[in-house]
């Protein structure tokens, strides 16, 4: 995991999101290797009033609280100078921590190889429901770090964070155009829960805001792919093959996720029928 596999809009609303959700000064994902504890990114209220470490700063792994978290201790302290857990961690005096929330982040095989936290020089409650939120908040970073081809489509994960196939990428930013698009609502993928006319509270609109964000995510990965195969097939930039994907979409009444999907199997079944607009070069 690196940040710039992180920087990502997903991962931006993951840490908007979970910093609305816990109330606590400072956010932020955790990078972690056998030896070294690593800033990833971090998200910090604006009126925080300490010094928030940059991202990218590195630590040893035993000073950090994390590491004490994947030994087994409890995921929240809101007296971590008194946990027993906590308290001989080299990060809590140095940064003036009182209150830490963490949890782990998978990567594609299940192992752990980072941690979404919170922490803050107050003591700050965070009860079980704030705490499976935050779980599935972490699950969502796992799920963007994870693999997202099928065997058969020829489309890669690029070490930037980006999209090739062949010698062409998308890039971060139509990677945000998708997700902007998505999020907004107008090409929900099929299965997106409906929302409730009931009144929900404050976790239960960050539970409804993690799934649309789980969906999204999931639909951005097939829009991304069909990208892909649009500029290659095309010898387009990735923001042309997404313009032109989305206009195709309106043009026809159709949601942009769901032609995505034809476009990819396109790539490997060469009956699948498309709009002209789209067909190009085979």
């Amino acid at each position: 995991m690196s940040r710039s596999e992180l920087s990502h809009p997903a991962v931006d609303a993951v840490l908007s999101t979970a910093a609305t959700l816990l109330g606590m000064e400072v956010v932020f994902i955790g990078g972690l290797t056998e030896d070294t504890f690593t800033f990833e990114r971090i998200h910090a209220a604006e009126a925080c009033g300490w010094e928030v470490p940059p991202e990218g700063h590195t630590m040893d792994r035993t000073d950090s609280l994390c590491h004490r978290l994947l030994a087994g201790a409890p995921s929240v302290t809101c007296d971590a100078a008194g946990d027993p857990s906590y308290g001989a961690a080299g990060a809590t005096a140095t940064f003036g921590i009182t209150s830490y929330v963490g949890v782990p982040v998978h990567d594609a095989a299940g192992h752990v190889v980072g941690t979404l936290c919170g922490v803050d020089r107050d003591h700050v409650n965070v009860d079980a429901d704030t705490l499976d939120v935050l779980r599935q908040l972490a699950a969502v970073v796992s799920a963007h770090l994870g693999p997202i081809v099928e065997e058969g489509v020829v489309i890669r994960r690029v070490p930037d964070g980006g999209w090739s196939v062949g010698m062409e990428r998308t890039g971060d930013l139509t990677s945000a155009m998708v997700l902007a698009d998505l999020l907004a609502g107008e090409l929900p993928p099929a299965g997106r829960p409906a929302r409730s006319d009931e009144p929900l509270d404050e976790i239960g609109q960050l539970r409804l805001s993690v799934k649309q964000l789980e969906h999204a995510l999931a639909a951005r990965v097939v829009v991304e792919q069909a990208i892909g195969v649009l500029t290659e097939r095309q010898h387009s930039s990735p923001r042309d093959a997404f313009e032109r994907l989305r206009k195709v979409a309106r043009s026809r009444g159709r949601k942009v996720h769901d032609l995505a999907k034809e476009v990819v199997l396109s790539a490997t079944e060469t009956a699948v029928p498309l709009p002209p607009e789209l067909a190009g070069r085979r």
